[in-house]
């Protein structure tokens, strides 16, 4: 059975690292029930993973939603924290820029 991503997205960080703890020891567990031999449980491999996966996608989300609300109000910010734009937006003329160019 997989995890929802928005059943995640309302825990705390602490519980999801305990999750992604929880789903690891159950994936090394699979694997070595793998390696003995016992085929039983290896479709479940599969689904693990992908929780795992859910579960770090969520917590990396948080944290940058964490360090995006520090740079909210300030001038600058990091790269991976602006806004993606094309090529054409990011070097299009901005307002002001193109009230101080005169016209001929």
């Amino acid at each position: 059975s997989h995890v929802k991503a928005f059943q995640l997205r309302n825990l705390k960080k602490f519980e999801l690292l305990e999750k992604l703890e929880e789903f690891k020891k159950e994936l090394s567990g699979l694997r070595i029930s793998k390696a003995i031999g016992n085929s039983a449980k290896n479709s479940k491999i599969h689904s693990v993973r992908k929780n795992i996966a859910r579960v770090l996608t969520v917590y990396n989300q948080k944290k940058k939603d964490e360090v995006r609300k520090q740079y909210e109000h300030k001038k600058q910010k990091p790269y991976n924290l602006r806004k993606k734009l094309t090529k054409k937006r990011r070097l299009m003329l901005t307002d002001k820029q193109k009230s101080l160019m005169h016209t001929r």
